[in-house]
């Protein structure tokens, strides 16, 4: 009976964290896990077994060389994950990187250390958004991020996505991915309402010059490589010099699209300089609505 009695046992306690919703394994963990000398939140609540979501989130990062040796406040509005790989985020599996993970921070400020230290690259102070969307095959060695985005409120987001073959789910491997990791496509869309301009001010007046003479030496920099570009490869070229010469006042977002034809690695960098290279090998094509014909053409 004793031996009946401590088999009933086990299975209950092993079965305890399986039946766990999302916010308790978040809390029992990953929260002890964070290396933050305090993390409280208003309200919470959990989304099923992989999911949870907190509220008026304060984090207090401890003091580091990073941050001038002095301890740093991130307040976030809204902390939404809706899936979390939590088998693998626990302490016991350093080596294994979680397989999935989608999340969203809404409403990010930092303390005004923070701001100050940001302003002076050009950054205002802001609310930022941020979201993550991933899976990671472990059998097929695919990478999917299906999102990775960050914006600032009212001032423009940046979006990225894209797909990666060769990519190990082992952290220890993870360095070997620039030479086996192979990239099937990707997309990447800006949508500028003011940044970029406050950042080229900032950045001109650092070096003592105009912003003005970043952007025409920018446009000098991408004409340089269109002398032997075909008509076809022509229109990528122009929609990015159109949006860099829009800085001032973009006319909405530019997309950048590629799509190797047989994968691209960083070995195939060099060969990416060749003319015409970018749309037959890569595959690139960019979309801006304020495209003007010959923009990147040599002057």
């Amino acid at each position: 009976m004793r031996s009946i009695g401590t088999l009933l046992a086990l299975l209950l306690l092993s079965t305890g964290a399986w039946a766990e919703n999302g916010l308790q394994r978040f809390e029992r963990e990953v929260k002890p896990q964070l290396e933050l000398e305090k993390l409280s939140y208003s309200g919470a609540e959990s989304l099923g077994e992989q999911g949870f979501i907190l509220n008026d989130v304060v984090a207090v990062v401890p003091a580091s060389p990073q941050t001038d040796n002095k301890r740093t406040t991130i307040r976030i509005d809204k902390v939404t994950v809706d899936s979390a790989d939590f088998d693998r985020f626990k302490a016991s599996n350093k080596d294994d990187l979680p397989r999935f993970l989608r999340m969203k921070f809404e409403g990010v400020t930092g303390d005004e250390a923070t701001s100050r230290s940001l302003a002076a690259y050009g950054l205002p102070k802001a609310p930022a958004d941020f979201a993550l969307d991933y899976k990671l095959d472990p059998a097929a060695k695919r990478l999917t991020v299906e999102k990775l985005e960050i914006g600032l409120r009212g001032l423009g987001r940046i979006e990225l996505s894209l797909v990666i073959d060769g990519v190990s789910d082992k952290a220890s491997e993870v360095e070997d991915a620039k030479d086996s990791g192979r990239l099937q496509s990707a997309s990447l869309t800006i949508d500028d309402k003011g940044l970029l301009a406050q950042l080229l001010v900032a950045g001109a007046t650092s070096q003592g010059n105009k912003p003005e003479d970043l952007v025409a030496l920018g446009l000098l920099t991408l004409t340089s490589l269109t002398g032997q570009q075909d008509a076809e490869s022509m229109k990528a070229f122009d929609a990015v010099a159109s949006f860099v010469g829009d800085w001032r006042s973009p006319k909405g977002p530019i997309t950048l699209t590629v799509k190797p034809v047989k994968g691209a690695s960083f070995a195939d960098v060099g060969a990416l300089l060749m003319p015409n290279a970018l749309r037959e090998s890569l595959g690139l094509s960019v979309t801006y609505a304020g495209t003007r014909a010959g923009a990147a053409a040599p002057k």
